[in-house]
């Protein structure tokens, strides 16, 4: 039995004495692999070291065609990249200030162009036509012939009849002198003070039948025209507040010299029977309207261009059919009702006085203008603002992306609008600037 142990023993031992041989093989074996792929890896990269090195010396221009040739390479593959960058922005731009369309861009040209300028007016009197028609002595108006503005009177014709005490102690020294003395120089003296005084050789004649002294005087219009009793109101359209003060004094310039009786007006300058006048006072003037004056309002744009001596084509609301020529005699820059505007003078021969005071007219001038210049059509108007679609760039597809910008514009022609400020001869814009606008957007420019 005893053997029996020891026979088992000793066999465990070897088992054991086995098992650590084949763990010991084991580990040695992985250890020379291990060794092994390292000293081979090792080797590799020193001979590509090596190699590399000796094509460096070798060819030092070969290496940098090809470094750029990996440089290209490598852009080439980003390209996509950013091209779908691009196309992401674009797309994210506001729409109701950048638009993406097929529609072509013409260029923004700088030539000279003939504009057509055109302005509203109206027909007026002629100020330089203006006679003035005053007393010479002061009275009261007993009858009254011409009592509307604008009435028409002709030459000769009996206006007013006015009493006047002064003036009838003159005709009463002239009728005695005449009856009562011999003095030839004296008589004629005394007629010479009537015919100063206004009176008409053939009322003198009328005095010297009937030798008493006349109760009022007729005053006769000197000249054929239109009455106007406030020449400055008609010659500007707009309607004097007060009395008339210049032109020889208004309706209340003075006391009467004698009588002691002031003058009387109206608030409209004109003159009622009843009223007194005073010496030397303008009762009112007379037009003739053989010439008239046009006076025609331009853009404040047009102010560098409707200048003296402009030829200018006009038509008249009562002649559609009809033009008349003209030249701009003046020109004055007119601040009214919150708007700037030009005004320029026309005046037009009126000898059948077919042209009527305050009728409309409309004046037209060809001017060459050397600007910049964009189609009609690649304007679009937002209220009071113009607006055009700038390129600004090209998508992949070959898109145009145009975006929005405000302009000044000056002179138009059905084909061309001028440019005063805003753009450059050097950029493009879109030919139809409607089809990029959509009438429910607030386009931001």
């Amino acid at each position: 039995m005893k053997k029996n142990i020891l026979y088992t023993i000793r066999q465990y031992s070897l088992a054991a004495s086995g098992f650590i041989m084949l763990l010991l093989l084991a580990s040695c074996s992985s250890n020379g692999n291990q060794q092994e792929h390292e000293g081979s890896h090792t080797t590799e990269t020193d001979t590509v070291a090596g190699m590399n090195k000796d094509s460096q010396m070798k060819d030092h221009s070969n290496m940098d065609h090809s470094n750029e040739k990996a440089e290209d390479h490598q852009q080439m593959e980003m390209q996509p990249a950013r091209d779908t960058l691009d196309e992401l922005y674009l797309s994210a731009l506001p729409a109701n200030q950048s638009v993406i369309s097929k529609q072509s861009a013409v260029p923004v040209k700088d030539s000279i162009q003939q504009f057509t300028i055109t302005g509203q007016g109206y027909i007026t009197f002629d100020p330089r036509r203006n006679r003035k028609i005053s007393v010479r002595f002061g009275g009261r108006i007993e009858r009254l012939y011409a009592k509307y503005n604008y009435q028409y009177v002709r030459k000769g014709e009996k206006i007013m009849e006015i009493y006047s005490p002064d003036l009838n102690t003159y005709v009463s020294e002239y009728i005695y002198i005449r009856q009562k003395s011999n003095d030839l120089e004296l008589m004629k003296k005394a007629k010479q003070k009537l015919l100063l005084l206004g009176l008409s050789d053939a009322q003198i004649a009328q005095i010297d039948k009937n030798p008493a002294a006349p109760f009022t005087i007729s005053i006769y219009s000197p000249f054929e025209g239109y009455v106007l009793f406030n020449p400055s109101a008609s010659s500007s359209g707009m309607t004097s507040s007060g009395p008339q003060g210049g032109m020889g004094g208004g309706m209340n310039s003075g006391a009467a010299e004698s009588t002691g009786t002031a003058s009387t007006s109206l608030d409209d300058n004109s003159i009622r029977e009843g009223m007194y006048v005073s010496k030397d006072q303008t009762v009112f003037w007379i037009n003739d309207f053989q010439t008239v004056l046009g006076v025609v309002a331009f853009s404040h744009e047009n102010e560098k261009i409707a200048k003296p001596g402009l030829d200018v084509v006009v038509k008249s609301e009562l002649f559609p059919d009809q033009t008349f020529r003209s030249v701009v005699r003046m020109v004055e820059p007119v601040y009214r009702g919150a708007q700037k505007f030009t005004q320029a003078r026309l005046y037009f021969s009126n000898p059948n006085r077919k042209l009527k005071q305050n009728s409309l007219i409309r004046a037209s001038a060809l001017v060459n203008s050397g600007s910049l210049i964009v189609p009609a059509s690649s304007v679009y108007h937002v209220g009071s603002t113009a607006i055009v679609w700038v390129l600004k760039t090209k998508t992949k597809d070959g898109s145009n992306v145009f975006q929005a910008r405000a302009i000044r514009t000056g002179n138009r022609s059905n084909e061309y609008i001028e440019v005063l400020k805003g753009l450059n001869s050097s950029e493009f814009v879109a030919k139809d600037a409607g089809y990029l606008a959509d009438s429910e957007t607030i386009i931001q420019y």
